[in-house]
């Protein structure tokens, strides 16, 4: 069943009580409607037409008259209202609807509004506390810590809600009212004559609405919204006043229920007053809050790493306090030192599974493939589960540029992987063969000067000359749907990609070549031009092609900013060994591969540690973690604003004796905490947080180097690139 969840706020239980009175459990469930709540009934008699009023502005005019007139209603200035809230059970729920609300909760709702059109609300339900204001420039809402500011759109109706005397100064807030006709009976179908507005605001963000006033005493009785939800259903949130009493010269009604309807579903919050006072407002309750830094958050998984180091020290040769330790390195990604442990637990026994298993996927990570597969046969023979082995040899398989042990490895992983098997058996040849131009082992190529942070370089496909982003965060060599089609590569197979249909296709080119690297028989994906140019942070086609890390890792990677320069040297050839040290500047830290592309580094947030995700192809921002690993950080979520990414600052990032500070990062954006291999995840790290640095992805050390500019390393890369 459909759960009731206005996109605006809920209809204004008229300026006595601002607007929204929901977003908590009045996040209202509707539910077929018995009993108690009934819909007014189709007019079947015409009212009576004495003492009706004439015109739209006779009917505001009686009201503004009953309630004490203007003459007192001017003299009000800010008021506070404070209420009892009861929010009934919901009527007709399924026996299967969990959220629906089975039993009567009970709340306070405090309203202070002020004639300079500020506001500040306070809903409390349960043990869930909502706020929200508008300080007469900025409307905001704060709930569990999270701070909302206002897109345009909120904020006007906040605005509104903000207004005090919403009966005055109509024409310049644009609003314009028509007369609507009378009604002979209330919203509970009992004799009433009510006469009516429909009230409409310029600003198309804000319902327009009709409201029902009492023939004999002017008063207002009742108020409707109507909106379309966009599923063929109408919400609609009648406001019902009653129990009007005298406060410093003018009525306000002590007693006002809001009844929510979707369909046959309905639900009823009423409002009691327990307080009206017009006294002054401290002007500091309506303005923007500071969130309050937070301290730390501990880090649970390093609180259980060291329990099972404790245990493993104290009893160094017991096989369950050796497997415990290592089972949690593994978690905490301390992949190198779980490599080391699990040797120890496996001198204790050479058939211990969990050893075997652990120590083989450290294997896979750390890029020994003749260790890890002796490991995985153990392993196997120990009992771990078969597609689980094939699926660790499909990527080592990957990496060694065996694409047919690929395809014979995703066979035994089981039928979920029969379509990409199936791809890696349509290339043809061996892929990946590499040619030099030059002395054999390196290129030093020239990065585009392009409208963008990201390393763009010149490379040829098919004899036409295209620009290709080095990304990380992608696995092949990806072509744009309109180049593949230019150079007329042959589509071997696709993949699907959501349930609208769209495919990414697979093919080879035969040759791609950069600066002095000429490379065969490459795959390729294939997407469409768009979702390049999206990746490329371009509309204008800068970027054609993308080389993912399977192309990348043939090579030891070295991009130099300052200079301008990308250095590529062959990683597949012993002779280059010299070549590849002369790269090798500036502190380093590990990394790791895993699966087909995924590349992973440690690093401090605030000296928390974490595991990251190294993404080359990020852009906005340096990098994004996840909501615990700011939490552990000691940074809280910012403020929001609807339709607007969400930014926080990080003081200080340490890639081991590298150190980045002031950094722009993501906040609710990546939320994976845990890879498919049960290690912990903690964010994304893109180029901004080598804050301009020279940095070299050395596949062959599972390392990173990161040059600071005017470092040491700086004159012997320059040198390099001059040619001297």
């Amino acid at each position: 069943m459909p759960r009731l969840h206005s996109r605006r706020p809920a209809a204004s239980p008229r300026r006595c009580f601002g607007a929204k009175v929901s977003g908590l459990a009045l996040a209202l469930a509707l539910a077929p409607a018995v009993g108690c709540l009934k819909v007014p009934p189709e007019e079947t008699e015409s009212p009576g037409d004495e003492g009706a009023p004439q015109s739209a502005e006779a009917v505001l005019s009686r009201y503004i008259t009953a309630v004490g007139g203007e003459e007192a209603l001017r003299k009000i200035t800010q008021r506070t209202v404070e209420s009892r809230m009861l929010v009934k059970p919901e009527e007709g729920c399924e026996e299967d609807e969990e959220e629906c609300m089975r039993e009567e909760r009970t709340g306070t709702f405090t309203l202070q509004t002020t004639v300079q059109s500020k506001l500040y609300r306070r809903t409390v339900l349960g043990n869930a506390i909502e706020e929200r204001g508008y300080d007469g420039n900025e409307g905001w809402q704060l709930q569990s810590g999270v701070l909302v500011l206002d897109d345009p759109a909120a904020a006007a109706v906040t605005r509104e809600d903000a207004v005090l005397h919403w009966y005055f100064d109509l024409a310049k807030r644009g609003i314009t009212f028509t007369q609507e006709p009378p009604r002979a009976k209330d919203f509970a179908g009992k004799p009433a004559l009510l006469d009516g507005l429909r009230w409409t605001n310029a600003n198309p963000a804000i319902p327009e609405k009709t409201m029902w006033f009492d023939r004999g005493t002017g008063l207002l009785r009742e108020e409707l919204v109507e909106e379309p939800t966009g599923d063929g259903l109408t919400l609609k949130q009648w406001v019902l006043y009653d129990d009007y009493q005298k406060v410093d010269g003018v009525l306000i009604p002590h007693s006002i229920r809001l009844v929510s309807e979707l369909g046959e579903r309905a639900q009823e919050v009423v409002f009691t007053s327990q307080r009206v006072d017009h006294s002054a407002i401290d002007p500091s309750v309506f303005a923007v809050p500071e969130l309050p830094k937070p301290a730390p958050a501990p880090d649970q998984i390093l609180n259980s790493l060291a329990i099972t180091e404790k245990s493993y020290k104290d009893n160094p040769k017991d096989l369950s306090d050796v497997i415990s330790y290592t089972r949690q390195l593994w978690a905490a990604a301390h992949f190198n030192h779980a490599a080391e442990l699990a040797k120890e637990a496996l001198k204790l026994d050479s058939k211990e599974s969990e050893a075997l298993w652990i120590l083989a996927r450290a294997q896979v990570l750390q890029g020994k493939w003749k260790d890890a597969s002796k490991t995985l046969d153990k392993a196997a023979k120990a009992g771990i589960r078969p597609e689980l082995v094939a699926a660790q040899r499909a990527w080592i398989a990957s990496h060694s540029r065996d694409f047919i042990g690929v395809a014979k490895a995703l066979d035994e992983t089981g039928e979920a992987n029969q379509a990409m098997a199936a791809r890696y058996r349509t290339f043809a040849g061996k892929p990946f063969e590499i040619s030099h131009d030059g002395d054999g082992c390196s290129a030093l190529i020239p990065l585009a000067q392009a409208n963008t942070s990201l390393p763009l370089v010149e490379i040829e496909l098919g004899g036409v000359e295209v620009m290709a982003m080095i990304d990380t965060g992608a696995t092949d060599v990806i072509l744009d749907d309109e180049l593949a089609a230019q150079i007329k590569v042959p589509i071997r197979s696709r993949t699907p990609v959501n349930q609208q249909g769209d495919e990414i296709g697979h093919g080879q080119v035969e040759s791609l070549t950069v600066g002095d690297i000429t490379v065969k028989n490459v795959p390729v994906d294939i997407f469409s031009t768009a979702t390049i140019a999206a990746m490329s942070g371009s509309q204008n086609k800068v970027a054609r092609a993308v080389l993912g890390v399977r192309f990348l890792e043939l090579f030891q990677v070295t991009v130099d900013p300052q200079a301008s320069t990308l250095t590529l040297v062959d990683g597949t050839k012993k002779k280059c060994s010299k070549a590849m040290a002369a790269q090798r500047n500036g502190p380093s830290t590990p990394f790791w591969v895993h699966e087909t592309h995924f590349i992973y580094v440690p690093a401090k947030l605030n000296g928390a540690e974490g595991l990251f995700l190294l993404n080359t192809g990020m852009q906005g921002v340096d990098l994004a973690a996840t909501t615990k690993a700011y939490g552990r950080s000691a940074i809280g979520a910012p403020p929001l604003r609807r339709g607007e990414p969400a930014v926080v600052k990080v003081e200080e990032v340490h890639l081991g004796d590298f150190r980045a500070t002031n950094l722009r990062a993501a906040y609710g954006y990546f939320e994976q905490s845990k890879s498919s291999d049960e290690f912990r995840i903690d964010g994304m790290l893109g180029l901004g947080v080598f804050a301009k640095s020279r940095w070299t992805l050395d596949f062959a050390e599972r390392k990173l180097y990161l040059d600071p500019p005017g470092s040491a390393g700086e004159e012997p890369a320059k040198a390099k690139a001059e040619g001297k």
